[in-house]
C-alpha cells in the first residue's frame, strides 16, 4: 500500500552500517517516505534522522505504534532476529530484512512458518538473485542440471588498524564472535550458499572442515575474534550434483569471490562482488561474457520490495523470507557438521 500521495512509508530497524546500502537511494526515491529509525543506540537513529528525515526511536514496538508505516527494513546483527520480524507479524507490515536470518535453526523454521501464515509481503537481502548475469546462468542451468560447483569467498583478518572495516565499525563488535556472527561461512560466504541453491536447487546434505589458529599469529587481531579462519563445505545437490564452497578470512593476498558451475551442456564462471560471468556451450566456440552490474544492485532490489508492497504483487522479489531462511539453514548445518564432525542433512521444515 501507499499514502494518499502515493508513496511508501518505510521505518528502519536497525541503524548500523548495512543501512546505508538501502538509504542513499531510498532517499531519493519518488515513491518512499523515510518515516522512521529505531535502534538500540538511539543516537544512531537521530543521525538518521539528521540525514534522512522522520523520528527517532529506542525500539521497535514504540515506532509501529507511533507511525502507520506501510513497510520496514530490518538491518539488525545475526544474533538479534525473530522478536523484530516478528512485531512486523503482530503489526501486518511487509518487511526487507537483510541476511543472515539468524542463529538458531529450530526458531527460524518456526518463523517462517509464522511468515507464510501471516501472507506478509517479504523479501530477504540476497541481492545476487537480482543480477542479469546470474539469472541468465539460472535459465540455461533449468533445462541443464549442474553437476559440479566450487566457489570461494576469500580475505584477509580484521585487524586493529587505520582504515579496516571491522575495526572502526559497528560490525567490529560483533562479527568476529561466533556466537554472534555464526562465523564468515555464516555471515558473509552466505551469498555464494544462497546461489548454489538458486542455481542449483535445495541442497540435501553438508560435510564441513575448519582451519584455525592461523589468525591468534596476528599481533592486531581484533578483539575477541574466535571464528573458523577457513571452511571447506561440501554439498549434495537435489539431483545427484555435488558442490564445493570455501570461506577464508586469514588471506592477505589474491583474495576475492568466485563461483563456477558446471552441468552437461554449459558452465560459467562467476568473479568479483559484482559477479561478471563467462558462459561457455559445448560445441560452440565463443564465451557469452556478462558484465556484472555496474551500478549498485541493491536499488535493484529495493525497486522490487517497495514495487510489490504499492501493488500487492510479490512476483518480482526474487528471495521472499522463507526462501531466505532455507540458504541460512545450510549455512548453519555446515557449523553444525564442525561441532559434530559428521554429515548433516539440511532440515528445512
Amino acid at each position: 500500500m501507499a499514502n494518499s500521495e502515493g508513496k511508501v512509508r518505510v521505518g528502519f530497524i536497525g541503524c548500523g552500517g548495512i543501512s546505508h546500502a538501502h538509504l542513499e537511494h531510498l532517499a531519493v526515491a519518488e515513491d518512499v517516505e523515510l518515516a522512521g529509525f529505531c535502534d538500540i543506540i538511539v543516537e544512531r537513529a537521530e543521525k538518521h534522522v539528521e540525514k534522512y528525515g522522520g523520528k527517532a526511536y529506542d525500539a521497535a514496538e514504540k515506532m509501529f505504534d507511533d507511525l502507520k508505516l506501510d513497510a520496514a527494513y530490518i538491518m539488525i546483527p545475526t544474533y538479534a532476529h525473530g522478536a523484530p520480524e516478528r512485531t512486523c507479524i503482530k503489526a501486518g507490515v511487509p518487511f526487507l530484512v537483510e541476511k543472515p536470518m539468524g542463529l538458531y535453526p529450530d526458531d527460524l523454521r518456526k518463523l517462517s512458518k509464522e511468515v507464510q501464515e501471516s501472507g506478509l509481503i517479504t523479501s530477504a537481502g540476497f541481492m545476487n538473485r537480482y543480477r542479469k548475469s546470474v539469472n541468465r546462468a539460472r535459465e540455461l542451468f533449468q533445462s541443464d542440471t549442474p553437476i559440479l560447483m566450487d566457489g570461494a569467498w576469500i580475505g584477509g583478518p580484521p585487524l586493529r588498524k587505520e582504515g579496516d572495516y571491522f575495526a572502526s565499525a559497528p560490525i567490529g563488535q560483533w562479527w568476529p564472535i561466533k556466537a554472534k556472527s555464526g562465523g564468515q561461512f555464516v555471515e558473509q560466504v552466505i551469498h555464494t550458499v544462497d546461489l548454489v541453491r538458486y542455481l542449483g536447487g535445495d541442497v540435501v546434505e553438508v560435510s564441513a572442515f575448519a582451519a584455525r589458529g592461523f589468525n591468534q599469529k596476528q599481533e592486531r587481531l581484533i578483539q575477541n575474534y574466535d571464528i573458523d579462519d577457513a571452511m571447506v563445505v561440501s554439498m549434495k545437490l537435489p539431483d545427484g550434483g555435488v558442490a564445493n564452497v570455501m570461506s577464508c578470512c586469514a588471506a592477505m593476498t589474491g583474495g576475492g569471490v568466485f563461483l563456477n558451475v558446471w552441468a552437461s551442456r554449459h558452465s560459467a564462471k562467476f568473479t568479483d562482488w559484482a559477479h561478471h560471468v563467462q558462459i561457455h556451450r559445448a560445441d560452440e566456440h565463443g564465451v557469452e561474457d556478462i558484465k556484472g552490474d555496474i551500478e549498485p544492485i541493491f536499488p535493484t532490489e529495493d525497486k522490487a520490495f517497495i514495487h510489490a508492497v504499492k501493488t500487492g504483487d510479490p512476483r518480482g522479489i526474487r528471495c521472499s523470507y522463507p526462501e531466505g531462511v532455507k540458504s541460512t539453514l545450510i549455512a548453519l548445518a555446515a557449523n553444525e557438521s564442525l561441532e559434530t564432525g559428521k554429515p548433516v542433512k539440511v532440515q528445512y521444515e
